[in-house]
């Protein structure tokens, strides 16, 4: 068994695409590397105020309580927002974190290997169940996350793995495998199930110029001594006449190759970027000097230390991070346009976390995580609801809403218009009814995979007005009645009314906002505006009143309410044009200040004299011009700023 021939050349830690290989699992601050302290990045877990966590801390209570009180127990967590979020400027594809059962003085850790197994095994020949296993091959937590170094589907594509493991002295040495297809574990028989069709995997296949047309298994197989950069053997799944026929287009083969077990055609070959021998990667662990001095936050529910006790920190060399730029390295499905792929295409299924026993790639496995599903191809799961547009909402919005994957929208409408749209799209603005329909990629410049289509009506049902008028029961003010509720509340799609709102405006200012209001009586225009709560339509009505049409034609003779005095006054009109001049005629219990005011039938004023009523009976001549005889005036007395008389007479 000998050490690797060829490995990735990584730097001692960095800040890679905004992601902090430090040793450390808070974002906004980096612990070990090239630089330290309070710097912008992410992480694992928020940690420092302000930053963003990639993996879902959700039920972190519970984990913490469970943990503290010494359970030993498994669990995984997916990426904290959807699928190609876009965040901090990259495109988040996808995270995971499981925690790994241990092995311990009291417990058995339940994922360890029980039979030989190597790397390049048929995976349908492992077996896993109870075991114990040595510490620094005891994997406590594991980490991945691959993103885009940007926005765009074409910028650089990382993959970011940590593992921490119960043990912290001596070497170690692990693998993080993804599988193209399906891959799983029976905890109740021991027992590994894969999907991939050549020797429990699936191959990378290439045509005769060295173009891929299709992708395959991939292996990152991690050495890691304390106080060295981890050292990382990147290597794919192919068929041993790949490996002696073709010369890649986007990497080289370098001879490394493991085969599978006897009678295999297939083994794993280890490959080298084109593009030189320069550092695409960085990788580190969390070694400090002074080993009681490190700080190292390690998740939100605590982890298991070398001591088997719980605590919040790592202990020191007990976190290994690395960062591949996959897209330098040539394993990137944005490079593949040629064979048919699309950025958006998923190389992979689910990802496998093992420890080995030593620093060769065909060593013993030991212990296990997972396997877990990480990047499978995003399914577009989104719901597209708009508003109804009405009345008082001529512009509306569509919204689309994410499941678990984010995404990219495109729109079209044959009867609709789209007026406004945010920067993904995923919510436009419409100012148009008609049919709407949205197409959806997980970003811009892959292929759609989903389409949805968006009905948007209108409501603009109006309400009906009308107005009447008439006077209070003392003829004293004017009496408003707005409509119609009743035939305002009519069948439509939306529903009947939801109830209306009134709006009256008219002379001198009048303005009220109940349906049947009161005003002095101010001959003119009168309008109302009605509303419909459902939708803000509005209908508008209007009535021109005059004071010939509130009074009646009085008769000749006075007229008293009370002439015996018992507290009403009375009021009426004497004479008419053939027997000698009007008079207003007033019997009235206490003197009052009045006018008398005589308007022609269209409310113009021909008349106005200011009078002082007594205590008793009061005659007081109408004088009017002879130009006026034998027309129909209406004569109205104000007493102390109240109308109390309004009638009709014949001059």
């Amino acid at each position: 068994m000998s050490p690797f021939i060829a490995t990735c050349q990584l730097k001692n830690g960095g800040i890679n695409a905004y992601f902090g290989v430090d040793g450390d699992t808070r974002s906004n601050y980096v612990k070990y590397g090239p630089s330290e302290g309070l710097i912008p990045s992410d992480d694992w877990f928020s940690g420092i105020p302000g930053g963003t966590n990639i993996i879902d801390t959700s039920n972190a209570s519970f984990y913490l309580a469970l943990l503290q009180g010494g359970a030993n127990i498994a669990f995984s967590k997916h990426m904290a927002v959807p699928l190609y979020s876009k965040i901090n400027g990259r495109i988040w594809i996808d995270a995971v974190y499981s925690r790994d059962y241990i092995s311990s003085n009291s417990a058995i850790d339940s994922t360890v290997f029980t039979t030989a197994a190597k790397n390049g095994d048929n995976p349908s020949v492992w077996n896993g169940g109870n075991s114990n296993t040595p510490d620094k091959n005891d994997l406590l937590d594991v980490f991945a996350h691959m993103r885009r170094d940007g926005t765009d589907v074409h910028d650089s594509l990382w993959l970011f793995s940590g593992v921490s493991t119960v043990g912290t002295s001596g070497s170690r040495y692990f693998d993080i495998e993804l599988y193209k297809n399906t891959f799983s574990y029976n905890s109740s028989t021991g027992l590994f199930t894969t999907a991939g069709p050549d020797s429990g995997h699936t191959q990378w296949i290439f045509d005769a110029s060295g173009n891929i047309l299709q992708t395959g298994d991939m292996i990152v197989a991690v050495n890691f001594s304390p106080g060295s950069a981890p050292v990382a053997d990147v290597r794919i799944w192919v068929s041993d006449s790949t490996l002696t026929n073709v010369t890649p287009v986007y990497f080289d083969f370098n001879g490394t190759y493991n085969g599978a077990s006897a009678g295999s055609k297939f083994g794993y070959a280890s490959i080298v970027s084109k593009s030189g021998s320069t550092a695409f990667g960085s990788g580190i662990s969390n070694y400090s000097a002074i080993p009681a001095n490190d700080t190292t936050y390690s998740t939100p529910w605590g982890t298991e230390q070398s001591t088997k006790n719980w605590g919040t920190q790592y202990q020191s060399l007990q976190l290994v991070e690395i960062g591949l730029n996959l897209t330098r390295i040539g394993l990137d499905p944005a490079l593949y346009s040629a064979e048919g792929l699309n950025p958006c295409s998923s190389l992979f299924s689910d990802i496998f976390f093992k420890s080995r026993s030593s620093n060769s790639f065909v060593s013993n496995m030991q212990d296990f995580v997972g396997p877990i599903q990480f990047t499978r191809q995003p399914i577009m799961d989104f719901s597209a609801a708009g508003d109804t547009l009405r009345c008082n909402r001529p512009v509306g919005t569509i919204n689309v809403t994410n499941q678990t994957t984010d995404g990219y929208y495109t729109w079209k409408t044959v009867s609709g218009n789209i007026a406004g749209s945010n920067s993904d799209s995923s919510q436009v603005n419409i100012n148009k009814s008609g049919t709407y329909v949205v197409s959806g990629s997980p970003a811009e410049g892959c292929p759609a995979t989903k389409m949805d289509t968006v009905v948007v009506p209108i409501d603009t049902f109006p309400p009906v007005a009308s107005v009447a008028a008439g006077l209070t029961a003392d003829a004293a003010h004017l009496q408003f009645y707005g409509g119609n509720s009743a035939a305002s509340n009519y069948p439509t799609p939306f529903g009947g009314s939801q109830g209306l709102t009134w709006s009256w405006s008219g002379p001198s200012s009048f303005s009220s906002t109940i349906q049947n209001p009161i005003n002095d009586t101010v001959w003119g225009t009168y309008q109302l505006v009605v509303t419909e709560k459902r939708n803000g339509c509005t209908d508008t009505a209007k009535i021109t009143l005059v004071a010939a049409d509130f009074v009646i034609l009085s008769v000749l003779n006075p007229v008293y309410a009370d002439e015996t005095g018992n507290g009403a006054d009375g009021y009426g009109i004497a004479g008419s044009g053939s027997a000698k001049n009007l008079a207003l005629v007033a019997n009235i219990n206490e003197s009052k200040l009045g006018t008398l005011l005589v308007y022609d039938p269209s409310g113009l004023v021909l008349t106005s004299q200011r009078v002082q009523l007594a205590a008793g009976k009061n005659e007081i001549p109408i004088r009017l011009s002879e130009t006026r005889r034998g027309s129909v005036v209406i004569v109205s007395l104000l007493a102390n700023g109240r109308r109390v008389f309004t009638r009709k007479a014949y001059f």
